[in-house]
């Protein structure tokens, strides 16, 4: 027992040191390999909160780092000198308040055929990054390790967690798994070990598409966490029983998934398994659930698991002012209610699109099983559903006047579609406005540039 004491008396005074602020002036640091071709666990131990590393060399096989980070005040920054690509990228061990960025350039880190690895750490944001050819783009949990009782419930909590401006493309698996798929608990040696917890995960802004597994797996985390404006597209390639769905929210899991745009996929579009109060709206689901069947799977599914290691409060979801465009025979939204977890849910205003709708389609294409649910205002809309993402060479909008804009935008390849919307910020209010961007002729020629006046 006395062991064990001091153990957790050290542990604690490891917690209370990275509590400490930096009050000096930042500083830039410059590394480069440890070995040939690798950045290996380099000494950090200069580094504090506000500083930045900067990665000299352009090609690495592994770069990882153990035990480093910046202060509750500041992260450290650790970014490319120029631009870098490396075979995996780790971030382990308690690693804290870090931000690892691609810098200026587009997607300044590159990590190819392996994957951005987050594993026992916390505060941690990975922003403009590619992730592509590997098993899995992104893997940020932490799987049972006998040697380490942190690793073990309760320990260890993965909290704030930002994943945002990531593009990931063509991996064999899912494009991020984040968080552990069986939170009560993996059999090992006899003992049933649960593992640890994620907390506040944020993933925005990314690219996610062609992958061959789920695009966004987020599962086992626990309060606050969001899922938003996000693209996933041409999801579950292999076409692979519970592993093609879009966006899941998994068990023991509670967060908001709003603002995204999932398309063409083998599976469900959006997967709602967790607890508490979840929101899902203004998405847009186009082609989801296309799995060769006759009736196919949904474009947005709930269900509302149970997780027996935890107290957490029935599942309540709220889907609202989502639009869904072809939904497969299973139906555009499904609400199960099966395990009895559920307490009423909310359904309305979500626009779908279909053609030769029958007129009970409403009955047929959403479904709400939880007693004393609300469903209301969900209409037959193709005209009002928001444009489908393309994929831009350049779009930007330049303020000209009070309420008047000049949008200039380029498209990579040619696409049939009559509109877009874009959310930009007034240079000086800050004020987020949206503007509607008309495609002539209904059709975006790729490698043309257009130019619009809109006025708000």
């Amino acid at each position: 027992m006395k062991k064990t004491i001091i153990a957790f008396l050290f542990l604690l005074g490891g917690r209370l040191a990275n509590a400490q602020c930096n009050t000096a002036a930042p500083v830039t640091h410059y590394i480069t390999q440890t070995a040939p071709g690798e950045i290996y666990r380099p000494n950090g131990s200069a580094w504090k909160g506000g500083d930045t590393v900067k990665i000299k060399g352009n090609n690495y096989t592994v770069i990882e780092f153990n035990n480093v980070g910046g202060d509750t005040c500041r992260d450290l920054v650790i970014m490319p000198e120029e631009r870098l690509t490396a075979s995996i990228f780790r971030i382990k061990d308690n690693c804290h308040n870090i931000k690892i960025w691609g810098g200026k350039n587009p997607y300044g880190i590159k990590i190819i055929n392996s994957a951005l690895a987050i594993t026992k750490s916390h505060h941690i944001w990975a922003d403009n990054i590619e992730i592509t050819g590997g098993s899995v783009g992104v893997y940020c949990k932490q799987d049972y390790d006998a040697s380490d009782p942190e690793t073990w419930q309760p320990g260890y909590v993965m909290r704030k967690i930002k994943l945002t401006n990531l593009w990931i493309h063509d991996v064999n698996g899912e494009g991020m798994y984040v968080g552990h798929t069986s939170p009560d608990g993996i059999v090992y040696n006899g003992v049933n070990r649960v593992p640890i917890r994620l907390d506040s995960i944020e993933i925005s802004n990314c690219l996610v598409e062609r992958t061959q597994w789920d695009g966004i797996q987020l599962s086992n985390a626990r309060n606050g966490c969001k899922i938003f404006n996000n693209t996933v597209r041409d999801y579950g390639l292999l076409n692979k029983s519970s592993q093609q769905a879009g966006i899941i929210v998994g068990s023991n899991t509670n967060a908001d998934v709003y603002g995204n745009k999932i398309t063409n996929g083998t599976g469900n579009g959006i997967e709602l398994f967790g607890y508490g109060v979840i929101k899902c709206y203004n998405n847009t689901l186009e082609n989801c659930g296309l799995d060769g069947t006759a009736n196919g799977q949904h474009s947005l599914y709930a269900s509302d698991y149970v997780t027996r290691t935890e107290s957490n409060p029935r599942q309540t979801i709220s889907i609202t002012n989502n639009s869904i465009k072809n939904p497969p025979k299973a139906g555009a939204i499904m609400v199960t209610g099966y395990a009895n977890n559920s307490f009423p849910s909310t359904v309305q205003g979500n626009k779908i699109c279909l053609v030769n709708a029958p007129e009970n389609f409403l009955s047929i294409y959403i479904k709400v099983y939880p007693a004393g649910s609300s469903v209301s205002g969900n209409t037959l809309d193709c005209g009002a559903l928001s444009a489908l993402p393309l994929k831009f060479i350049q779009l930007k909008a330049e303020k000209i006047a009070e309420k008047t804009y000049k949008v200039i935008f380029e498209v990579e390849e040619d696409a049939l579609i009559d509109r877009y919307e874009m959310v930009i910020a007034d240079p000086k209010t800050k004020e987020e406005r949206v503007i509607k961007i008309v495609i002539p002729d209904g059709k975006a020629v790729g490698r043309k540039i257009y130019t619009q006046t809109i006025t708000l």
